[in-house]
């Protein structure tokens, strides 16, 4: 079976964003979840089963990229539930341009507050500074890419290239 140009563009932009995340943001100062970004994305312009799977797939790459997470699988089930629930406000998207952006901010925040809690499960003192800082950037880059995403998504299945 030969995958769709859709899943293809998805495959590429997800190995983009999970290398970009590991190795070029982090020295730039500037700290967003790029992955995150996407799953949202995905969501919003596929519907739920789309998103928790793209979701599934994005946190599981996340789990095996160095320096990884722990306890491995977490972070696919956390991207998946939020893929699932960014597509169920799929219909919302064209009502609002805000939509993607406050999606994207309340996931960062959802996904930043799991991390803390289990950084102090495992007995771990949780940088409040940089989840912070996390959850801004995520939801800045959230809003360029975001709406780019949607709208290379529906050019594709709106020509049949999907």
């Amino acid at each position: 079976m030969i995958p769709s140009r859709l899943t293809v563009l998805r495959a590429l932009l997800l190995s983009l964003a999970a290398l970009l995340t590991v190795t070029v943001l982090p020295s730039g100062g500037v700290p967003a979840d790029l992955v995150l970004v996407l799953v949202v994305a995905v969501g919003l312009s596929s519907g739920t089963q789309a998103g928790a799977l793209f979701g599934l797939a994005a946190g599981l790459t996340v789990d095996l990229v160095p320096p990884g997470s722990a306890p491995l699988g977490l972070t696919a089930l956390i991207h998946a539930a939020v893929g699932a629930g960014c597509g169920v406000l799929q219909r919302s998207v064209r009502a609002s341009i805000l939509v993607p952006i406050v999606t994207v901010a309340l996931a960062a925040t959802g996904i930043q507050l799991l991390r803390l809690l289990t950084s102090l499960a495992a007995g771990q003192t949780p940088n409040l500074t940089h989840a912070s800082a996390l959850i801004v950037c995520t939801a800045l880059a959230g809003a360029v890419i975001v709406p780019l995403v949607i709208r290379a998504e529906s050019y594709l299945v709106a020509r049949g290239l999907a």
